[in-house]
């Protein structure tokens, strides 16, 4: 992604911002047709529960009262939007101070009008800035925070340089992020079995409030489309594991599928009445369907939550044999050898038409 192009992608998320129709222009959205994590019902028994084990549990709170006690005194967030996160890390006492970097500009003016009564308001600092260019001080910082902001990143290799650098010894990385295909393009394989969970809903669930037609597909976005619609977004996603196991030794890992939730929920989301516990239901074994799939290493996972420690000396560039399967729950390592499917994988496979 070029400059331009970079100042395209800005400028598309100070619009969002400005006219609040971004996810992250409030605390939550509930009801967004597009995003699966916004929604209470689909976050709770597709997130919460799977990785807190509670459908009330967080995993910001989870991760933090374990990686983050005592406080880290200084925490470099990037990418923070509004700064809800950011927030809320200082207001419960998980950070000290918050420098919080932002491109948008509109987003940090928010954030700043949001914050500026609050008692905790001088743990952050709310910067409108590229971290690529702030010349931050090397060492100077204990942890670093990203949410959802890394698959943006298209200077992705000199972004993690900087994380990096910045990183006392012995720091960490905090991310949770969209590890899927770059710019969404699905996988094709992913993307035939998303169809045939979308034949087996009635018609009245498949109706695409965006498209405004009954689909007989799931959402296929092209290349063309997701550079109109942000050149940045997913621009890199696939690299994301890759390159922390690179610079950084993976303490905490958490992944959390999405690899049918993500695109599937897209456009039909207001169709469930979400207090008719047969939309429930019917959600629910959706749910089911995925988890099941991705602990058999059928489908790859879309969404992590990682903490990270920096490496002294970051490793070579990962090999095609480190790499392969890295977003799948049977992925063997760096160095163990590839271990075998469970027998009930390989059914499975052979049920879904796999070799």
């Amino acid at each position: 992604m070029d400059d331009e192009k970079a100042a395209d992608a800005t400028a598309i998320w100070d619009e969002r911002y400005e006219k609040g129709e971004h996810v992250g222009s409030q605390a939550v959205i509930e009801g967004d047709p597009i995003d699966f994590t916004q929604h209470k019902f689909l976050y709770q028994h597709a997130i919460a529960k799977p990785l807190t084990g509670s459908l009330d549990g967080w995993s910001v709170d989870s991760i933090a009262r374990q990686f983050f006690a005592p406080p880290p005194a200084q925490v470099l967030a990037i990418g923070s939007g509004m700064a809800f996160l950011e927030e809320y890390l200082v207001a419960q006492n998980y950070a000290q101070h918050v420098p919080a970097y932002e491109m948008a500009r509109t987003a940090i003016a928010g954030a700043r009008a949001r914050v500026a009564d609050k008692e905790y308001a001088a743990g952050l600092d709310l910067r409108c800035g590229d971290v690529l260019t702030e010349n931050l001080p090397t060492a100077g910082y204990d942890a670093v925070f990203v949410q959802a902001a890394i698959h943006h990143f298209d200077k992705i290799e000199d972004m993690y340089a900087l994380m990096h650098r910045v990183l006392k010894p012995g720091g960490l990385l905090w991310f949770d992020e969209y590890i899927g295909p770059d710019h969404h393009i699905y996988e094709p394989e992913v993307l035939a079995i998303m169809d045939e969970v979308n034949d087996c809903l009635a018609p009245q669930y498949r109706w695409d409030v965006l498209a405004k037609h009954t689909r007989s597909m799931v959402p296929r976005p092209s290349l063309e489309f997701m550079m109109g619609h942000d050149p940045s977004e997913g621009v890199h996603a696939s690299r994301i594991l890759p390159l922390t196991y690179q610079w950084f030794d993976l303490i905490h890992r958490q992944d959390y599928g999405g690899a049918i939730m993500r695109p599937f929920f897209t456009g039909i989301l207001p169709n469930f009445d979400w207090s008719d516990p047969r939309d429930q239901t019917v959600a629910r074994l959706i749910i089911l369907i995925e988890q099941m799939l991705t602990r058999q290493g059928v489908l790859p996972n879309y969404h992590t939550a990682v903490v990270g420690r920096r490496r002294e000396q970051p490793l070579p560039p990962l090999t095609g044999e480190e790499e392969r399967r890295i977003n799948y729950a049977d992925w063997p390592g760096l160095t163990a050898k590839a271990a075998p499917k469970p027998a009930s994988a390989g059914l499975l496979a052979r049920l879904l038409g796999r070799s």
